[in-house]
């Protein structure tokens, strides 16, 4: 009689407790992506609050009939060519009217910049970032840089990703 030969045994499985732990997994952690952030949302806070101030101080010089049109006689731009309609503009109403949508556009980059320095609300962090770039609604060229920055490190995949 011959016996078949046995198959040798499964090897021996670790118990859990046993084996290697996982590795964390790699990519950025949130502390990385909020000092990205940190550096252009303070400055589009800061480009925002000196508009705002600054467009306020507009709007009660032409209310108060103090501005570089409103004081004196227009009869001094006659003859200039482009002073003709440049003038009215500079004073009244329109001004007025658009230092009300500048306050606005300010208020939606300073508000956007501190959601954006928390990672928090991305379409408005870009918004706000966007309405840094037009001159109408930051100090004229200077927040153009400014939105700039803050695009391209809102437009980085990590810093994406991080937003709650």
């Amino acid at each position: 009689m011959m016996s078949t030969p046995t198959p040798p045994p499964p090897p021996p499985v670790d118990p859990p407790s046993m084996q290697p732990p996982m590795s964390p997994p790699l990519g950025p952690n949130r502390t990385d992506m909020l000092s990205k952030v940190k550096g252009p949302a303070l400055a589009m806070m800061i480009i925002a609050g000196i508009t705002f101030v600054l467009e306020i101080l507009s709007i009660l010089a032409n209310l108060l009939g103090i501005s570089i049109f409103a004081a004196g006689d227009m009869s001094q731009f006659e003859g200039m060519e482009g002073m003709e309609w440049l003038a009215p503009l500079m004073s009244g109403t329109f001004t007025i009217v658009m230092g009300v949508f500048t306050l606005v556009g300010a208020a939606l980059i300073f508000y956007g910049a501190m959601k954006m320095k928390d990672l928090q609300g991305y379409g408005l962090a870009m918004t706000a970032a966007i309405f840094c770039l037009i001159p109408c609604f930051s100090i004229c060229c200077i927040g153009i840089p400014f939105g700039i920055w803050a695009l391209v490190v809102l437009l980085n995949q990590d810093v994406k990703n991080a937003f709650g």
